[in-house]
């Protein structure tokens, strides 16, 4: 699912930039017609005001619309970058006769990000989630981004089979390249996830084992050691 979301900030940073190229580009064709092509000024300065609206046009639709990846881009709309492929463990109460936060499960995040949508897709060896809804916070006051989404996902096994929904919150921490936050579930259940960003491009990435041979590659020694060693904590 693609959501819109975008806090003040962000608005009138878009509505900036909007305005600035559609004034430089408007100044720069006025001035190429009025001394190139000996045009009047006034009129040369409307045609050029037309022009700058008509390519800013042309060019938000397709800075806003492609993979939001470039972070000169995103540092001036105030957009942070989240699009890209995730991994990390989750640290749950699952099958936890006393709810403690205990058994670390692997877990992969592929983010599919514009400047007006983005969309979340998680994957562990054993199911995959669904997203039904996901919202991108930022803090202004406090230079915090927070990523919230709810999901279902199902479970299949042969002492148990149900449908569960759960929600999360992430933090974008460390210059863009960690999430960390916790999640609950209707189960219920609840716990901890840390993920480490692997690398922008998302297409053809769209399994558990294709995330977690990228991780693997690209840190050089396997998943699993480079796992954080946490205490078990009790309820």
């Amino acid at each position: 699912m693609a959501n819109v979301s975008l806090s003040t900030g962000e608005v009138k940073k878009a509505f900036w930039f909007v305005s600035a190229n559609t004034i430089v580009i408007g100044v720069v064709v006025g001035l190429i017609r009025h001394y190139v092509f000996k045009a009047d000024a006034t009129a040369a300065l409307l045609v050029g005001l037309v022009s700058g609206m008509s390519w800013t046009s042309l060019i938000s639709l397709w800075a806003f619309g492609r993979p939001w990846t470039w972070g000169w881009l995103a540092w001036m709309t105030g957009r942070p970058i989240i699009h890209g492929v995730w991994f990390g463990y989750l640290d749950t109460s699952y099958e936890s006769n006393d709810e403690s936060v205990g058994k670390r499960i692997p877990i992969a995040f592929v983010i599919k990000q514009t400047f007006l949508t983005y969309s979340l897709l998680s994957y562990t060896e054993r199911q995959d989630s669904v997203t039904l809804a996901e919202t991108l916070d930022v803090d202004d006051k406090h230079s915090t981004v927070h990523l919230r989404y709810m999901y279902r996902f199902q479970i299949m096994r042969s002492t148990e089979r149900k449908q569960t929904t759960g929600a999360g919150e992430l933090k974008l921490i460390e210059s863009g390249t960690k999430l960390k936050g916790h999640y609950l579930t209707d189960s219920p259940t609840h716990g901890s996830i840390e993920l480490v960003f692997v690398q922008r491009d998302v297409d053809g990435i769209d399994t558990f084992k294709a995330v977690r041979s990228l991780y693997d590659a690209r840190f050089s020694t396997p998943a699993a050691a480079r796992a954080p060693a946490y205490p078990k904590q009790k309820a």
